[in-house]
């Protein structure tokens, strides 16, 4: 769904300026309204290139348009919507809790500054920002 810029902007403060999932503060222009529940848009091949590849192209539509509505949209910041892809919330939530230990298991940088007191890992629930900011609108 194309957002007018009053909706867009109605997002944008949804959960006071932020992230509805780091809390981070979204700038004026590059934030993403994601669809919390994914709309999956359906892609078709465009023509081949002199090359033999093919480009995929979006035909506007989705493989769940009931969930293509304003009601589903959070605002997010692009690295968020990126990583949350398609996820459900609760197998984001899973996959950043996860973060950490594929970091120590492939990344020879982060063991380095593990050892060294430079980054500690805390064992902790992911809380979205979203749920903070409706816990403390709600008290």
């Amino acid at each position: 769904m194309a957002l007018t810029k009053k909706q867009r902007a109605e997002l944008r403060v949804k959960f006071g300026g932020k992230c509805a999932y780091c809390g981070c503060d979204l700038p004026d222009k590059g934030w993403h309204a994601d669809h919390v529940e994914a709309a999956l848009r359906k892609w078709e091949f465009g023509p081949r290139r002199q090359d033999g590849t093919r480009r995929t192209v979006a035909t506007g539509e989705h493989w769940r348009p009931e969930n293509d509505v304003i009601g589903n949209l959070f605002p997010a910041c692009a690295p968020c919507n990126l990583f949350k892809a398609t996820f459900t919330l609760e197998c984001f939530r899973e996959q950043i809790a996860a973060q950490a230990e594929r970091a120590r298991l492939y990344s020879v940088n982060f063991r380095t500054a593990e050892r060294f007191g430079l980054v500690e890992v805390v064992d902790k629930p992911v809380v979205f920002w979203f749920e903070v900011y409706r816990e403390t609108a709600d008290a």
